[in-house]
């Protein structure tokens, strides 16, 4: 498994408060599911296994920050159940769930050239 691309001091910064008791394993996680997502190529570095390009890091860290931060908002379950981005009507009302990946996390790979414009998740 690959290096989460955040630690816990930092998504404690991007939250502005001190990260939850599994921010290890929620990070880690994001992180998968940043691998999964990412499609456009990046030098990694051979020890840490993290991105070599300063500009790629950042982004993969604020990403898996603002994943972590869209888990604890909606809740991580919406992503195990497989419903994710799913249609869910309730009387009357029909709405979208979540997608896996939150909209933040998406708008930071395609600022830093990351992902396609067009391709969502």
């Amino acid at each position: 498994m690959a290096a989460a691309y955040a630690t816990t001091a930092e998504l404690a910064a991007w939250l502005g408060t001190d990260a939850p008791p599994d921010s290890e394993r929620l990070l880690s996680r994001a992180s998968e599911l940043l691998d999964a997502t990412v499609y456009v190529a990046y030098a990694v570095d051979s020890a840490t296994g993290l991105p070599a390009d300063p500009d790629a890091a950042a982004a993969l860290r604020d990403a898996a920050c603002a994943q972590v931060e869209f888990w604890i908002e909606v809740g991580e379950v919406h992503d195990l159940d497989g419903g994710a981005g799913g249609q869910v009507s309730i009387g009357g009302l029909s709405m979208r769930r979540p997608g896996r990946l939150s909209g933040r996390a998406l708008d930071l790979l395609r600022t830093a050239g990351l992902m396609s414009p067009w391709r969502s998740t």
